[in-house]
Order: C-alpha cells, then sequence, then structure tokens
C-alpha cells in the first residue's frame, strides 16, 4: 500500500497522468498544493473518481486556491495527513 503525494499543477506537467499510470487499487492518492486543481480539470476529475482506490484532498491548499472538492473525494486536513502517512506502508511524493 503506497500513497502517493500530488504536488503539481495538472496544467503545469503530466505528473498526475504518470502517477495514474502506475497505482495499484490498494494505493492512496493525495492531492496537495497546485495538485488539487485535479478536481477542477475534466478530464483527471473523472479518471481520479473512476480510481478504485482511494483519493483524498488537502483541505487546507484547495481552500487557499479556491477549488470546489466534489464529495467523492474525500478532504483531510493536516492532522488527516498525518494519519494517512502512518496508514500506508510507503509515501511516495510526486
Amino acid at each position: 500500500m503506497i500513497l502517493h503525494k500530488l504536488t503539481s499543477s495538472p496544467f503545469k506537467d503530466l505528473t498526475i497522468q504518470h502517477c495514474l499510470q502506475h497505482v495499484a487499487d490498494n494505493d492512496g492518492i493525495l492531492l496537495t498544493q497546485d495538485a488539487v486543481y485535479a478536481a477542477m480539470h475534466q478530464d483527471l476529475g473523472k479518471k481520479l473518481h473512476e480510481f478504485s482506490g482511494q483519493v483524498f484532498i488537502l483541505k487546507e491548499d484547495a481552500e487557499a486556491r479556491g477549488v470546489q472538492v466534489s464529495e467523492q473525494l474525500e478532504t483531510i486536513n493536516y492532522k488527516g495527513f498525518v494519519e494517512l502517512s502512518l496508514k500506508f506502508n510507503k509515501v511516495v511524493s510526486w
């Protein structure tokens, strides 16, 4: 079980697309910093919702960027991020 922590904007590079090609069903994805914009990206938002694993979005980063979070993504705060990092076997930053 790997938690994939994403930070870069989907409008800047292809990091999120590359991550989606490598995640397993029991992995998790955490959108932080500018990666929260993926929740608003039409194609990526759909792919994130279709991912069979868990997708989380950091509440503070989404609020700071004015990103509306759908109910299908689980919002977490910094305490939740720490808990996630302990829950998963490994954290990989993209």
